[in-house]
């Protein structure tokens, strides 16, 4: 890629945040993939974040709907991700609350259900090892998921 100015790569990314969130931590990667100074990429950010345009406690509210609703993904998934991505703990927890518990535990019985259908086991055991299996790598939670799991095998 062609090495831009400050100028042009703050330009770029107001419309690119204008048109989807972004974090800080996306914010930099793109700045490094555009080969701006690291005495810049703090100033740059800094900029974006005073005027709106990147906002991590908007990102990882939006992020956590999202992936709840149209991914499905269970809570730890959806942490692990924002932890990767840079977020503080202070704000994956509040992003976290904009997921209703009773909205979660609708998600993760619908998703078991549609699972069971599918699933082929020997034993009870079985098919409640390959549910929580599933659960798990939605990331939800264990016990949540396994009573609801109970529930269902009887």
């Amino acid at each position: 890629m062609k090495q831009i100015t400050p100028e042009e790569a703050l330009i770029r990314l107001q419309k690119l945040c204008s048109i989807c969130e972004k974090s800080a931590y996306d914010v930099r990667k793109k700045l490094i993939e555009y080969k701006i100074e690291t005495a810049k990429i703090a100033e740059i950010i800094q900029k974006l974040q005073n005027t709106g345009f990147v906002d991590d406690c908007r990102f990882a509210c939006f992020f956590a709907r999202t992936k709840h609703n149209l991914s499905k993904w269970g809570k730890q998934k959806i942490e692990y991700q924002l932890r990767a991505k840079q977020i503080s703990e202070t704000i994956i927890a509040k992003a976290l609350n904009e997921i209703p518990d009773d909205l979660y535990n609708k998600t993760i019985t619908a998703e078991l259900a549609k699972k069971l259908k599918t699933v082929n086991a020997n034993s009870q055991s079985e098919l409640v090892a390959k549910l929580m299996k599933f659960a798990l790598s939605r990331g939800y939670d264990y016990s949540i998921s396994y009573d609801i799991i109970k529930n269902m095998t009887g």
